[in-house]
């Protein structure tokens, strides 16, 4: 048996369309199209499509839905746990993917299995959102059944993501004082150029940009962009909440962080397709603030310290003017970091 592609039968794949299929369907809360000359079985936890033929054998189970974690890895982690390794003796999942269809966070791996005779390659695709986990389990012997495994998932309909209902805030008092010079684009940026006749250098050459948009009502948009000339793409990082200031002390509250992968357009520095996205974890932060001017420079800096480094921030400044600091500025900020073109 030939080892699956997997990349093939992620959600996110357009190179196989559903004109190979015949008649749709709705089972639980997604709908479907069957695909043409499968046999089909139902029961109240799942919706079954087989074959069998001179190449081999494909089962593609639709599973009803359950509630999610609020984690899709480990929405993944629990379904794989109960179907693939409790089900079929399966062996941990390899070739573990991430993707995102209509809001939905998709995650994809598989791995082998034996049972009562009967062995091949289980894949198991998990879909979670609007506090559902849907899952769809394939077993099959053969990457004959490819195309039709990737048909199904690409046409699979889920209901649309609900929009998170916003708190209700009091209105906030107009800022003064340090607080109000905090409103605007505060950005800094750290960058690494390749040495001569040093071929290590050039892994880690490029560019990290870091920028907080604090706004007049209290809430706050972080953005970062990280290039490496080697790398492959280009990391995207967006996050928004709300921030607090008492004295010298900002306190940033984030609502959503999350980490995208673009592949480069054109091999270059612009953004491409996207790749995956991931949540990144929630981190709140009471920072120390002051606001310093460099006369050698002539600029004014945002600087922000803190007891230890942050995951939002990364490591500390070399610049040693204060101690557990970052560094800010506003220039170049009318920059739009996530802008997207595709070559």
């Amino acid at each position: 048996m030939k080892k699956l592609n997997l990349a093939l039968i992620l959600i996110c794949t357009h190179l196989f369309v559903a004109a190979a299929f015949s008649q749709s369907g709705k089972f639980d809360i997604v709908t479907y199209t069957a695909p043409a000359g499968w046999a089909t079985e139902r029961d109240a936890n799942a919706v079954r499509f087989s074959t069998e033929t001179s190449a081999g054998y494909c089962t593609i189970s639709l599973v009803r839905s359950i509630d999610a974690t609020g984690d899709s890895g480990k929405d993944f982690d629990l379904l794989w746990e109960l179907m693939a390794k409790d089900g079929l003796n399966a062996t941990s999942a390899q070739g573990r993917r991430s993707a995102e269809k209509d809001g939905w966070l998709v995650e994809a791996g598989g791995g082998a299995f034996e049972k009562e005779g009967v062995s091949g390659a289980a894949v198991l695709t998990t879909f979670s959102g609007n506090g559902k986990a849907v899952s769809v389990l394939v077993i099959t012997n053969t990457d004959a059944f490819e195309p039709n495994i990737a048909a199904f998932l690409e046409s699979i309909r889920l209901p649309r993501i609900a929009a998170p209902k916003a708190p209700v805030a009091p209105p906030a008092a107009a800022p003064s004082g340090d607080a109000a010079k905090l409103i605007g684009r505060w950005q800094r940026s750290s960058s690494s150029s390749p040495a001569y006749a040093d071929p290590v250098s050039w892994g880690t050459a490029g560019y990290t940009r870091s920028r907080y948009e604090f706004k007049s009502d209290g809430t706050y948009i972080y953005t970062e962009r990280t290039f490496r000339m080697t790398h492959p793409r280009i990391f995207i990082v967006r996050e928004n909440g709300r921030y607090t200031v008492a004295g010298n002390t900002l306190t940033i509250t984030p609502a959503k962080s999350t980490i995208s992968a673009y592949n480069k357009a054109g091999g270059s520095d612009a953004l491409g397709t996207l790749a995956t996205t991931q949540n990144r974890k929630i981190e709140k932060i009471a920072y120390k603030f002051t606001f310093h001017y460099f006369s050698g420079i002539d600029e004014w800096n945002l600087v922000l310290q803190a007891d230890a480094p942050t995951q939002r921030d990364g490591p500390f400044s070399g610049n040693t003017t204060f101690n557990n600091a970052w560094y800010f500025d506003q220039k170049y900020t009318e920059t739009d970091l996530t802008a997207v073109r595709v070559n």
